[in-house]
């Protein structure tokens, strides 16, 4: 236990110097996987840091209402499906749940675009590998705005420092939403524009926004930044909560693979795990192309190894000690 929090200080000790000296955090990213997901039109991704897996929300109801849900551990397998039920009972307009973050004590709050609301889900059941959360008329929601149409709530991610949301309005115009003082028991929030998302520079509409704050760049010069996605446009900017552009990453490379069908395949949801990683879904364009889920693995400054790394060190240590002790019994004095 001692050697854990020495490990997890010195990596935060470098962290912040390392950041105190660069411009950004998405200089420091890699490919680590993209995986084909059965979650069809992946909306948005979530990371709960209680289980450390991942919910994945599709935005497109059934027949019946039911919304159905991906999990899956941070190597891209499924572990669960996740029932939703009351999705047609929102209004005429269709369902459209496009954010989805993660809040604590397994709970998750779901961003609805077209009507503009967030909603606080909880897990109500399961058999065997299916869970069951509050149906969507029975769950404790907070209005963000008026009805928008197919150009609202894209997105929503939860500061757990601090409490508060920030969440993305698509287009019509671009918005960074601050959500303070929120109570669902109440169902009431404080809503304020953060700053104009429309002078983001090469963002062609918005899809999602992430906190640095809930993990490793907490305690840092970085963590009070966001991340915001523009599926569109193939990019991720990290911005301060002032509007300023502080870097950027290009996923065109990833065009071919979420969108071969030229059929608008594109990146919608994103989230950062306890150790720095980032995670994007992408939708599969109306059916013609593939889910996936895709890791981006943080490298730079205070990077915590995978567990594989770790292995692969002690192993190497292990071999040094063997090499050492067998050096020493070989040494012979007259």
């Amino acid at each position: 236990m001692k050697t854990t929090f020495l490990l997890a200080g010195i990596a935060m000790l470098a962290l912040s110097a390392g950041a105190a000296n660069a411009a950004g955090l998405l200089d420091y990213y890699s490919v680590s996987y993209a995986k084909a997901i059965d979650t069809p039109e992946a909306s948005a991704v979530a990371y709960n840091w209680d289980t450390q897996t991942l919910m994945v929300s599709n935005d497109e109801e059934e027949d019946d209402g039911t919304s159905i849900f991906g999990e899956y551990d941070v190597k891209g397998n499924k572990t669960a499906t996740i029932i939703i039920d009351g999705c047609l009972s929102l209004g005429a307009a269709q369902c459209d749940p496009e954010g989805l973050t993660y809040v604590g004590g397994g709970k998750y709050v779901v961003a609805e675009e077209r009507y503009q609301d967030i909603a606080l889900l909880s897990q109500t059941g399961s058999s065997g590998s299916t869970r069951f959360y509050t149906a969507y008329q029975d769950a404790p929601t907070i209005s963000i705005g008026p009805d928008a149409g197919n150009s609202g709530l894209e997105g929503i991610a939860y500061n757990k420092i601090t409490g508060d949301y920030y969440g993305v309005k698509e287009r019509q115009s671009e918005t960074i939403w601050k959500v303070s003082d929120v109570d669902f028991g109440a169902e009431t929030a404080t809503v304020a524009t953060l700053f104009n998302a429309e002078a983001l520079p090469g963002m062609d509409r918005l899809s999602d926004v992430a906190v640095l704050s809930n993990g490793l760049f907490a305690a840092t010069p970085l963590g009070d930044n966001l991340l915001i996605l523009s599926g569109r446009s193939f990019k991720i900017l990290e911005v301060t909560q002032a509007g300023a552009v502080v870097g950027s990453y290009d996923l065109s490379a990833f065009r071919s693979l979420v969108d071969p069908a030229d059929e608008g395949g594109k990146f919608e949801g994103l989230t950062l795990d306890h150790l720095g990683n980032i995670y994007l879904v992408s939708d599969d364009g109306d059916g013609p192309n593939q889910s996936y889920l895709v890791k981006l693995s943080y490298t730079g400054p205070g990077a915590v190894p995978e567990p594989a790394t770790w292995a692969m060190m002690i192993a190497g240590f292990g071999l040094v000690g063997s090499a050492m002790r067998h050096r020493k019994t070989s040494v012979r004095f007259a």
